[in-house]
This record gives C-alpha cells, sequence and structure tokens, in this order.
C-alpha cells in the first residue's frame, strides 16, 4: 500500500510524514529526489535551480518524471514494509505513474490544505534553501505548482486535513486521519 501525500508548499505535510514515521512507515520525499538530482547534475538546491531542474526532468522523462525517479526508491521499501508515504506528489501525471506501478487499489491520496499567507509565514520561518524569500518568489512557486497540476491531485484525495488552526490543533487532526488510514488498511 502506498500513501500518496500533497499539497501545496508549506501546507504541512512535513508534520503528517513525521506522525507516520513516528508509527514506523517509511516516507519517502518527491522533493528531495529533485534536490538529489540537482545534485547528480551540479545544479544548486536554490529556487531557480530547482525549478530548472524540476522542469528539465519532465522534459526529458515526461510529465510523470519525478515519480519515475522515485518508484525505485518505494519499491525497494516494500519489499519490507508493507505501507511506505511518498511526501510532495504534485501532479496527476505523478499519480498515474505511482498507480500504474502500484495500481489503484493499493493507493491512497492525502492532501493537506492550508491557506496561501499561512503557508508563506510558515515557509519564510522554515528557511530551506528553495523557500521563497518574498510574496511575489511564493506566488511565482506557487503558480508553478498549480501548472503542474497539483490542485486536480488535491482535489481527488481520498482524505484531506485542513491546517487553518493552532499547531496543537493541526496534530490533533493528524492523529485522527493517521489512525483512520492505518486502521482501513
Amino acid at each position: 500500500m502506498i500513501i500518496l501525500l500533497t499539497g501545496m508548499p508549506g501546507s504541512g505535510k512535513g508534520e503528517v510524514a513525521k506522525a507516520f514515521q513516528k508509527r514506523g512507515i517509511p516516507v519517502v520525499s518527491m522533493g528531495d529526489a529533485i534536490r538529489e538530482e540537482a545534485d547528480r547534475r551540479g545544479i544548486p538546491r536554490t529556487p531557480e535551480g530547482l525549478k530548472e531542474v524540476s522542469l528539465k526532468v519532465r522534459e526529458e522523462l515526461g510529465p510523470g518524471a519525478v515519480a519515475i525517479l522515485t518508484i525505485p526508491k518505494v519499491e525497494k521499501l516494500l519489499e519490507t514494509e508493507p505501507i511506505v508515504v511518498i511526501e510532495g506528489v504534485r501532479s496527476p501525471y505523478e499519480v498515474e505513474e505511482f498507480r500504474k506501478k502500484f495500481s489503484e487499489e493499493e493507493t491512497i491520496i492525502l492532501a493537506v490544505h492550508s491557506p496561501p499567507r499561512m503557508r508563506f509565514e510558515r515557509l519564510r520561518r522554515r528557511g530551506r534553501s528553495d523557500d521563497p524569500k518574498t510574496w511575489e518568489e511564493f506566488v511565482d512557486r506557487d503558480k508553478k505548482e498549480l501548472r503542474f497540476g497539483i490542485g486536480e491531485v488535491i482535489a481527488l484525495a481520498d482524505y484531506m486535513i485542513v491546517n487553518d488552526c493552532s499547531f496543537d490543533e493541526f496534530q490533533a487532526k493528524i492523529q485522527e486521519i493517521v489512525s483512520k488510514i492505518i486502521s482501513q488498511i
């Protein structure tokens, strides 16, 4: 079984991934696949560099490219684990690649939604090298994500967590959904 975790940047996907990890479920980050590909190509992990890599791999492998890069890690984990979470699914083409490999019945989509201003502030505080520094960079990044089709993936989610509350309330929502998903598997 694979759980495809999706949401706009800064929505709280990382916190959801941590909750699964605390229960012993491995998490594979699609963003890491792009960062690793940038390293392999000698491209800096800046917003521009990562955008360039994400566009280049899609040109080379098609719109489901990041899923294609991620699948070998997932397959290896599924040799010993019954469930794997894949964090950062951004397009319906990626969903399609995973479902071609693992079947629709073995695939759950879990979306995290959070208002844009809240996400921007979280990203500014997080301060990862590819996080936007200005509102304009944030809007540009959102537009890129939406062009990839992330809105469609969110709309197709089997489960949704809305993160527009305090951290403690969000954690409670996460625990509820994670328990529900695991109990149904």
